[in-house]
């Protein structure tokens, strides 16, 4: 939401609505009380679907429905958050020009087939080049939370009772000392660990 700028995704995020019921309210025209199962699952479909390039083919198999009918959801979806449009319309164009995309904080991600005279190979890329930014942003900040963490731990003389074990995706897991985890948790969860972000 907030690398496209779209204001209605944005609204929904700050509202502190569900996201996918939000999506199925405005594409299917109902108020959120009459989203069905069916339509937030739809709406699931596409959402997480936009941040691969996901396409009408690829729309209709996930939602298991005619070409027509997944059409005519990605138009509206489109029509109704036309700032995400935009903005994808847009990463395929400058990628195209330039070669690369960059995350929120400047990482580059390089594309030898974005132009390619082999369709399928161009769009492979345009689909890679559309998921690196938003994918790459959130790896750049599980990152810095990394870190954050790190320092709150090393500045409270707490390497020897909290450590990191892994990360699962968008997780940090720790492992804390039994006698320090109502103490240490709350604050590695806190807003002040929080990267920085200029998102609205």
């Amino acid at each position: 939401a907030f690398l496209s700028g779209d204001e209605k995704l944005i609204a929904i995020f700050k509202s502190g609505e569900d996201i996918h019921t939000a999506v199925a309210s405005q594409v299917f025209n109902v108020s959120t009380k009459e989203v069905t199962k069916d339509m937030r699952r739809q709406a699931k479909v596409i959402n997480f679907g936009v941040m691969y390039g996901m396409g009408v083919l690829a729309l209709r198999q996930n939602l298991g429905t005619s070409r027509e009918d997944a059409q005519k959801f990605y138009n509206e979806y489109f029509e109704k958050f036309s700032g995400l449009a935009r903005y994808l319309d847009r990463i395929k164009a400058e990628t195209a020009r330039a070669g690369y995309t960059e995350t929120f904080f400047g990482r580059r991600r390089y594309f030898e087939g974005i132009k390619s005279p082999i369709p399928y190979i161009r769009a492979g890329a345009e689909r890679m080049a559309i998921n690196a930014p938003i994918q790459g942003t959130e790896a750049d900040i599980i990152k810095l939370a990394m870190i954050q963490v790190e320092e709150y731990l090393r500045e409270n003389l707490l390497l020897e009772k909290a450590r990191l074990l892994l990360q699962v995706h968008d997780e940090l897991v720790y492992e804390i000392r039994e006698k320090e985890v109502k103490t240490i948790a709350p604050e590695i969860g806190s807003d002040h660990l929080r990267p920085p972000c200029n998102d609205p």
